[in-house]
């Protein structure tokens, strides 16, 4: 475990890294100006290669995620092998990798040669490819089968409630005094990301409550799931009926009668971003500095994800410039 003088480093850390990011100001001027060339030198240090407009994005992007992923774990490196919280934490970058490669096996597409993060499990699960029992046997994973990759939206699901249930069980675990905000952050997380995953499954597949219910993360003795529950009290054809629904300040920015859920993604967004910034210094000790930033981290590669892939539709700059002012706010 920590102790209180390297706790009072990582929270300084932090706050000098937080007001480089580019979000708000930084962010809307980075979606302004950008183009590929000048992401590619931002991000790269070099000029624009003689190469396919798809090959450069799809470089681009994987050079933004693991940038995001190294600046996280050079500053839980201190912590996370002696801490089974930090270590779950970064687990989430081990899980999306999985979720990804599910994906490739499931599409049968070639083995990957580059990844933006890895360790040893990560390496087995290469070197093994693509025998499945070999890849995950006698890991976390073990239940992937083909079966999975068959329902491909269900496992993935079951990936993110198991990392889920894994990050709440590790900061459960944490000593009070180390846990400061979290376990209140991430329950407000992992209720808005019920919300999100129901309005997404009615939307865009025509769940029922019925089938939306048991792909929610859920928690002993701890409601994550009531207001994925009542979102289907609202009209997502007709959100000026609104008025009665319990989360209509969610609906703030929404400019047509149907549900624009691309637009109520971003105001969650901006709702956990919010949250973290104070928290970050409601709990200076502890580690929900390290927590915040990593969620700070994730707002940012969202903010920049979203500008290339607004750069890859030609969606205008005043679109592109509203993600990064959605996380508008005074500095850490």
């Amino acid at each position: 475990m920590a102790d209180s003088s390297e706790i009072a480093y990582l929270y300084a850390r932090i706050c000098g890294a937080f007001s480089n990011m580019n979000l708000a100001g930084k962010g809307a001027d980075l979606a302004r100006d950008a183009t590929i060339a000048s992401l590619w030198e931002l991000y790269f240090h070099s000029e624009l290669p003689n190469k396919p407009e798809p090959w450069l994005y799809a470089e681009l992007e994987r050079k933004v995620i693991a940038k995001s992923i190294y600046e996280f774990v050079e500053r839980a490196s201190p912590f996370i092998e002696s801490n089974a919280f930090v270590q779950a934490l970064v687990s989430k970058y081990e899980y999306s990798i999985v979720k990804w490669m599910l994906y490739v096996l499931a599409s049968s597409k070639p083995k990957p040669e580059e990844l933006s993060f890895s360790n040893p499990l990560i390496d087995r699960i290469v070197a093994n490819w693509p025998r499945l029992e070999d890849m995950f046997g006698g890991t976390v994973y073990s239940w992937i089968n083909p079966e999975a990759l068959a329902d491909l939206g269900a496992a993935q699901n079951r990936l993110d409630r198991q990392y889920y249930a894994a990050l709440w069980d590790k900061t459960s675990s944490l000593p009070s005094k180390w846990k400061g905000g979290i376990l209140s952050l991430l329950l407000k997380e992992m209720t808005l990301q019920n919300l999100i995953w129901a309005l997404r499954l009615r939307r865009y597949y025509g769940y029922s409550k019925e089938q939306v219910l048991p792909l929610l993360i859920t928690i002993k003795g701890r409601d994550v799931t009531g207001m994925a529950i009542r979102s289907f009290e609202l009209d997502i054809d007709n959100i000026e009926a609104a008025a009665s629904w319990p989360e209509r300040w969610l609906l703030a920015g929404q400019r047509g009668r149907q549900l624009d859920l691309p637009a109520l993604e971003v105001r969650v967004l901006g709702e956990m971003f919010s949250m973290m910034r104070k928290a970050l210094h409601l709990f200076p000790g502890g580690y929900t500095p390290l927590y915040c930033y990593f969620k700070f981290l994730d707002t940012e590669l969202s903010t920049v994800l979203g500008i290339i892939e607004g750069l890859r539709l030609k969606v205008p700059s005043e679109e592109k410039e509203q993600l990064a002012w959605a996380f508008a706010g005074e500095s850490a």
